[in-house]
């Protein structure tokens, strides 16, 4: 059973993004990548749990790109420092 707070187009994501990491799983353990076969069970794993609603599907903004987070003021594009 579907995550009654999620929209239609999430639901399809979701079943998408599970569907496509159980098969790089697959692909992952024949060739023996223990790791990358890790990680992408744990993709598969958090897309089922907020299908089914186990997770909450909405987490805390992360203000941006969860990659790149800013800075505390605010300056996306800080620059290294100097000696």
């Amino acid at each position: 059973m579907a995550n009654q707070s999620l929209r239609q187009s999430e639901i399809d994501s979701l079943q998408y993004i599970a569907t496509m990491s159980n098969e790089l799983v697959q692909m992952a353990e024949a060739g023996r990548f223990p790791m990358i076969s890790y990680l992408l069970g744990m993709a598969y794993a958090e897309a089922f749990d907020v299908l089914r609603g186990a997770r909450p599907a909405r987490h805390a903004k992360f203000g941006g790109d969860a990659l790149h987070p800013r800075t505390h003021s605010g300056d996306s594009h800080a620059q290294p420092r100097r000696a």
